[in-house]
């Protein structure tokens, strides 16, 4: 890289900040980097990301640019298509080789240079697991564009940027991409959006996250500025009124302190126009009425046309013949108005505020029609309806049906990626159209409104799809109407995962007052996941049996049944209904698609349900086969459940990074549905996978984020804290995890939670107890065990012979070490191997304090037998532990050279550092987050005495 030289010179009062930028060009080779530069309007951001892409570009990394702006903020992905298109239009082919089919399919609908790709795709209805792979593809494009040498991202103005680049920022900032890739972000932070501004704050704690706040020039650097020339009577002044800002100063500077008028700014739409002092205002006005009356009539067409324009579209806004046209763009090119964007025929105005300033001064008449002739205009060239809408939208009055057809059919069409501009689009569309929609050829007006309320849900925004739905209830579907029921049904959920669960549940229970003589057996079901999800077992396997008991020959009955050994029988044994339950498998094998389809949210339990049951290579097929069936049916709102199930089998199974991706893909999804209630449950299976893959802290700062999103929507909460729980014990933070344990359950009966996790934590209590030395403790653990294990848990019989183990084994060590074989042997049959493996290293343990060294040598080799198709790094680390005390003159793994000081983890990390692989490849070789690397990696520098990842692989090559 280049010392930037040139920029240090040219950036006066910014050299700090420089040195940053280029550093972090420099420091590619560690990771990703993000560069974040905020301040008021004209501070200077822009003017300093060009420096950092002119700087990028003589250094050969590829280098995209991209701006957003106020009046275009809800074209979806605008901002990105502004800064890639023309990359992709000029590489599409080798792009497209190179891109997963999918992949390629989803970004061509959001960038046209990638749209001549292979057959589309089954359709997809959207939502957020559509919104999830669109974001996860353009990630994949960018991690393609950068490779081999580097890309630079440049996004300006993103406090302006639509909300399917806001999830795009979001999604990145979260997941950062692998490779040498700089993304700059420039934005005003008292103007950007909520959940972008969270994003950022939670990564400035990262050695590869930079923040850069522009302050106001103090006098020193404006006399600078100004150069030699002025007199310094009128640098004090221009500095006085401009504040030290340098757009301010330059406008000042631009009109001369005579020229001082008041700009008229009838319509202030972007709120730093108010802000702006008077003068400044006055100076970027009079700049505008200096030019001509035609050239101010094309500023203000080119001010309505969007952050770029070409001349044809001007003419036409305008109502200018074309050579008046070229006329007055080269006299607003000469006063610097507007400038030339190089290589493209298209024009934009110098900064936004000078845009904003001509916007506002143009009269709220003219700007109307103005809006309409370009949507006329971009009409007769054949721009789809996407292109047009926020003309439209602008442009359109009341009963204006063809205006009302345009915006629905751009809604659709961007509704999978960009779902929060859908429903902008369609919410005017049906205040154009207040009552009868049929007869424009649209839709009846419930099934718009519905359609709005999933946009709305999809992204994110649930209190306003919770208001759509209800005006389908009240306005549309009437008691006694077909299609009431399910509208009642979705409109429960979304109530739900707003948090309001008694709100939710009084709903359905209307609904049953309101039908008394209808079969409510789905509606019952619903009631008793929702109990399930609040661990209120009693009262859901009360409604389990309702069901049953109403319709017992129903497919409802049947799923019911099958139900009922999640809640663990607590309204009654499993015969009270008088007949065994079904298998959860074998019943999901005899529902149809659309029988699944229209009970996914009770068929999620259904396959938890087979999990526990049926173990996990059998349940997981199945589970697949739903969570398909939900990205069909665009049921985003299950897919975190069913994300999480499958990455609770598949860590069942061992496969721990599988289960990591599975656990991510959740996490995405249930904030991109800004929805607490399912991302608790997707960060409490994370942070057990953590616990599996022995990164504690980040097990423990996981879990601590699960409690706290169970708080807040009042689901999954004593879960959430048993697994917050397990990770303390598993820290080292064993009497403080043990009593939390406790309390996550309820008390010494552990009935607030899921069988499963009861049985869980009667093995670890047990452990712990005998550890301490608590002679009663662990025989209480072993015995509710083994009660619990009569219910007819399939992995029961297992895990209450290894909770017995712990409570034995300290005072007959042979017996312990027999009933934890027994243990391993059948925990193995049923499934459970990262336990079976622990059982064997227990019996080995005992075996060798028994002092019979040859049985601990052989269960320590069914425990490696057993761990070693796993990639569960806490129970090889356990393994190896136990090895070095039972092979004391096994040959060490080989050290890393010139890393005596590291730890453990370190010294893992130092080796795949010295192999060459980035950040971002560690986390997934390791399986834990990108954050726990560059920590690591941070604590290696500082041991090694480097400051470079350069420096660390040649010090750790000697």
């Amino acid at each position: 890289m280049g010392k930037g030289a040139a920029g240090v010179q040219s950036m006066i009062g910014r050299e700090a900040e420089w040195r940053t930028v280029t550093e972090a060009l420099q420091s590619l080779g560690d990771g990703s980097q993000v560069i974040e530069v905020v301040g008021e309007p004209g501070i200077g951001k822009t003017r300093l990301l060009a420096e950092l892409a002119g700087h990028a570009r003589e250094n050969k990394l590829v280098t995209l640019t991209g701006r957003a702006t106020e009046f275009e903020s809800e074209m979806p992905f605008a901002l990105l298509t502004e800064a890639l298109d023309d990359h992709v239009r000029l590489h599409g082919e080798t792009l497209r080789a190179r891109l997963p089919g999918d992949d390629v399919w989803r970004l061509g609908e959001i960038l046209d240079g990638l749209r001549a790709g292979p057959p589309a795709p089954q359709a997809s209805p959207g939502g957020a697991a559509e919104r999830y792979r669109s974001l996860r593809a353009l990630r994949r494009l960018l991690e393609t564009i950068a490779e081999p040498d580097g890309l630079v991202l440049i996004l300006d103005d993103v406090h302006w940027c639509d909300p399917a680049t806001t999830d795009l920022i979001d999604y990145l900032l979260r997941r950062p991409p692998a490779g040498p890739i700089v993304l700059a972000l420039a934005y005003r932070p008292a103007q950007a959006p909520a959940r972008l501004a969270a994003a950022l704050a939670a990564g400035h704690t990262s050695r590869l996250h930079h923040r850069l706040a522009l302050a106001p020039l103090p006098e020193a650097d404006v006399t600078r500025l100004l150069g030699p020339g002025v007199d310094t009577r009128d640098t004090a002044y221009l500095y006085r009124l401009s504040g030290g800002n340098p757009l301010y100063l330059d406008a000042l500077r631009r009109c001369g302190t005579t020229a001082l008028g008041a700009a008229r700014t009838q319509d202030d739409l972007d709120p730093a126009l108010a802000a702006l002092p008077a003068e400044v205002r006055a100076a970027l006005g009079a700049e505008w009425e200096s030019v001509g009356p035609d050239s101010r009539l094309l500023a203000s067409a080119a001010a309505v046309g969007g952050d770029e324009s070409e001349p044809a579209l001007l003419a036409e806004v305008a109502e200018l013949p074309p050579p008046a046209v070229l006329r007055c763009l080269d006299e607003l090119v000469a006063r610097d108005l507007v400038q030339v964007v190089a290589g493209t025929g298209r024009f934009r105005f110098r900064h936004p505020l000078v845009r904003h300033v001509v916007y506002a001064s143009a009269a709220a008449g003219w700007r109307l029609g103005a809006h309409a002739r370009a949507a006329a205009y971009l009409e007769r060239v054949g721009a789809p309806p996407r292109a047009r809408a926020h003309h439209v939208a602008r442009s359109a009055a009341i009963g204006d049906t063809g205006a009302a057809v345009t915006l629905v059919s751009a809604a659709r069409a961007v509704g999978a990626q960009a779902p929060a501009t859908a429903a902008e689009w369609l919410r005017t569309a049906l205040r154009l159209l207040p009552g009868d929609t049929t007869g424009a050829g649209l839709p009846p007006r419930a099934e718009l409104l519905s359609y709005l309320a999933e946009r709305h849900a999809a992204s994110g925004n649930l209190a306003e799809a919770r208001e759509a739905m209800g005006a389908v209830l009240d306005d549309q579907l009437p008691a006694g109407h077909p299609a009431r029921l399910a509208a009642v049904a979705y409109t429960g959920v979304l109530i739900r995962l707003l948090g309001r669960h008694a709100e939710a549940q009084a709903l359905l229970t209307a609904e049953l007052d309101h039908r008394p003589d209808a079969d409510n057996s789905d509606v019952l079901l619903q009631i008793a996941t929702y109990a399930l999800m609040r661990g209120r077992l009693g009262e859901a396997d009360e409604r389990l049996c309702q069901v049953i008991a109403r319709a017992p020959g129903g497919t409802a009955a049947a799923i019911a049944r099958a139900m009922r050994p999640m809640t663990g029988y607590a309204a009654g044994p499993a015969d009270r209904i008088g007949e065994p339950p079904p298998s959860a498998n074998t019943l999901l094998d005899t529902l149809s698609d659309d029988d699944i389809a229209c009970r996914l949210e009770v068929v999620a339990w259904l396959c938890w349900t087979g999990l526990e049951a049926q173990g996990p290579s059998d349940s997981l097929r199945r589970l697949l086969r739903c969570r398909q069936i939900a990205v069909q049916a665009g049921q985003s709102f299950v897919l975190p459940y069913l994300l999480a199930m499958q990455a609770l089998m598949q860590a069942r199974l061992g496969r721990i990074g599988d289960a990591m991706r599975a656990a991510e893909e959740a996490i995405t999804i249930a904030r991109l549905l800004a929805a607490a209630e399912p991302l608790a449950l997707a960060l409490l299976t994370q942070c057990w996978l953590h616990r599996c893959a022995g990164d504690y802290a980040a097990a423990i700062a996981t879990g601590e984020q699960a409690v706290a999103a169970a708080s807040a929507s009042h689901g999954w909460l004593a879960t959430a804290q048993a697994m917050l729980a397990f990770s303390r014990v598993a820290a080292g933070d064993v009497r403080r995890g043990a009593a939390d344990l406790v309390a996550a359950g309820g008390g010494p009966e552990l009935a607030a939670l899921y069988p499963h996790n009861r049985l869980i934590a009667c093995t670890v209590l047990s452990e712990v107890a005998a550890k301490n030395g608590e002679p009663e403790s662990p025989r209480h653990w072993a015995d509710l065990a083994e009660q619990i294990a009569g219910s007819g848990h399939r992995a029961g019989p297992g895990l209450s012979l290894l909770a017995r183990a712990y409570a034995v084994g300290g005072d007959d060590r042979a017996r312990g070490a027999e009933l934890a074989e027994r243990a391993g042997a059948l925990l193995t049959e049923v499934e459970l191997p990262l336990v079976a493996g622990r059982a064997w290293l227990t019996a080995a343990a005992l075996r060798l304090r028994a002092g019979d060294e040859s049985a601990a040598l052989d269960d320590l080799a069914r425990a490696e037998e057993i761990a070693e198709p796993t990639d569960a790094a806490d129970l090889h680390a356990a393994i190896r532990r136990l090895s070095r005390r039972l092979r004391p003159d096994a040959s060490p793994p080989p050290a890393v050279t010139g890393a005596a000081e590291l730890t453990r983890r370190e010294g893992e990390i130092a080796v795949l550092i010295a192999a060459g692989m980035s950040n971002a490849e560690i986390a997934g070789e390791l399986f834990v987050s990108v954050r726990t690397v560059e920590t690591h990696v941070s604590r290696i520098y500082t041991k090694l005495g480097v400051t470079t990842r350069a420096a660390a692989v040649s010090r750790l090559a000697r």
